[in-house]
């Protein structure tokens, strides 16, 4: 009976994705039934991936959900959720255009809606005869189309502007040291903040002094103590670090805490000056016992991460989370005298690349070879290449090996809808310049699939391979998945950076892991 219902759950999902006109238009088999469900649950967790802040992760997603789906809508709206990423925050609306021309001329369905975005995203990079020459195609093939008075709104504006034709750029503010806002939680009810010490208070905007205030909510009001008030947030300052309790979370931390209400739960923000706000990450994200240029590195490329997510994030109530999801951030219990001396000698610097923020991914460990963003992700970045990388493999986390069934691997595709019952054979399908294996094909019983590696087989919904730049062999009855690397491999390898920081500077380092950027003291 169980079977049944998700099989009915899964066509639900499948129809609520097609129009009338794609189901009376031919017969879903039950793979296709299957890889509908598996797209769309990649298009969902995309959406999840860019409220975190994982937007090369996000576009990889929705090029899995690209490769499942048999329905031209969903494919679509995969493709228009890669241009949104590519434009607003990976800083390539150029490639986002490309996606939209694509669409247009692939998709004829689509191609009023594609031809739309096009036209806007030309008016938000201020490119308007660009933006005027789409719009005007888009009124003279679809006269009577749903965005019709949205382009004649926005063609009436430009002629107002005028501005000259010109790519903008971040406007990259020096001198100013930036305040973070840290995401500590959005899901508990109840709070409590104390002062640091026995001499010491909390104050709160326009509501008094104290010792300890417990924070709740009742409906869509803050509660203070007990108290409902009219207050939409509250502010809570102090002259040392504030002790914060929520959930199972306990933290010290410097700066601000701002608690409001969002989506029915307690909305905790700390709001802290960046420079202050790495002396908690670096040791988190390195070990404090490494060297002391390793660690100026690792201080660099966090600063650069949390300022490119503050600079993309303008739209949302938060630049950064305090947990993996962004940068572990531990608040001030987790700091070292090492890690805060590589965060003060490297105080303000930035690494960019064109004058721009570059967004600084990095690993725990290449693996011996930098993997290319564009063969894992789906996009590149030129400072994000593969290239070799041997002192990764003197550190940790440098090889692995797993073991599975074949029974096992078949019963855990199976649980997230992908059967492949009678495994004869897993091989490399497509590599990347680096090596690791981006796409697997996997011969069974029924026939064949063809699957990305990292967001199926490797996936922690599957296999939790750590890399895969691996070596995949047959021995009886099992897989032996033998690798190397932990982690994407894109960017910065902690461990080769620990490694190469006994002999090397910081700047050398960077300039290693992110080729081509420099680094900019920006305050």
């Amino acid at each position: 009976m169980k079977s049944v219902f998700f099989k009915i759950f899964i066509l639900f999902i499948l129809l609520g994705a097609v129009s009338v006109q794609d189901v009376s238009a031919r017969t879903y088999s039950q793979v296709e039934i299957e890889d509908q469900a598996q797209a769309q649950w990649h298009i969902n967790y995309a959406s999840y991936l860019i409220d975190i802040g994982k937007y090369f992760e996000a576009l990889e997603q929705y090029d899995t959900a690209i490769d499942f789906s048999p329905v031209a809508k969903t494919r679509v709206n995969a493709m228009f959720g890669k241009a949104m990423v590519l434009s607003t925050f990976l800083d390539a609306p150029e490639k986002a255009a490309d996606i939209y021309r694509m669409v247009g001329r692939n998709y004829p369905d689509y191609s009023e809606t594609a031809l739309y975005r096009l036209g806007f995203l030309y008016y938000q990079m201020n490119l308007y005869d660009k933006s005027r020459s789409v719009f005007k195609q888009y009124l003279k093939y679809f006269p009577d189309g749903k965005f019709r008075y949205q382009v004649e709104a926005v063609v009436s504006t430009m002629e107002v502007k005028k501005k000259p034709e010109e790519k903008p750029e971040v406007k990259v503010p020096v001198g100013k040291e930036p305040e973070l806002r840290v995401c500590l939680s959005r899901s508990v009810t109840s709070m409590v903040v104390t002062a640091g010490g026995k001499e010491d208070s909390i104050c709160t905007d326009a509501m008094g002094c104290g010792k300890k205030y417990t924070v709740g909510l009742k409906g869509d009001k803050l509660v203070l103590d007990g108290k409902t008030v009219s207050a939409k947030r509250i502010k809570f300052t102090s002259k040392t670090p504030l002790k914060v309790a929520y959930g199972s979370e306990k933290k010290r931390v410097r700066g601000v805490v701002d608690v409001s209400i969002r989506k029915g739960k307690l909305l905790i923000l700390n709001l802290v000056d960046i420079e202050d706000y790495l002396k908690s990450v670096v040791p988190a994200e390195s070990y404090a016992s490494w060297p002391a240029e390793a660690l100026k590195a690792q201080a660099i490329a966090a600063r650069t991460y949390a300022y490119y997510q503050k600079l993309h994030r303008t739209h949302l109530f938060y630049d950064v989370y305090a947990d993996t999801y962004d940068q572990m951030y531990g608040g001030v219990d987790r700091e070292d005298k090492r890690t805060d001396a590589a965060v003060k000698q490297t105080r303000g610097k930035v690494l960019v690349y064109k004058k721009k923020p570059i967004l600084s991914q990095y690993t725990a460990n290449s693996g011996g070879y930098t993997a290319d963003a564009k063969a894992i992700f789906g996009t590149g970045k030129d400072y994000l290449v593969a290239h070799k990388d041997p002192a990764s493999l003197k550190g940790k986390m440098a090889t692995w090996t797993r073991k599975f069934k074949v029974a096992t691997i078949e019963s855990k595709l199976k649980k997230i809808g992908i059967s492949v019952p009678g495994i004869k054979s897993i091989e490399p399908l497509e590599k990347g310049p680096s090596g690791r294996i981006t796409k697997v094909r996997i011969k069974y019983s029924g026939g064949h699939r063809d699957l990305r590696t990292r967001t199926t087989l490797g996936s922690s919904r599957v296999l939790s391979l750590p890399d895969i730049l691996l070596r995949i062999d047959r021995e009886g009855g099992y897989y032996v998945f033998k690798g190397n690397g932990w982690g994407h491999g894109v960017g910065y390898s902690q461990w080769g950076s620990a490694e190469l920081g006994k002999t090397k500077k910081y700047d050398t380092i960077l300039n290693f892991y992110y080729p081509g950027s420099s680094i900019d003291q920006l305050w």
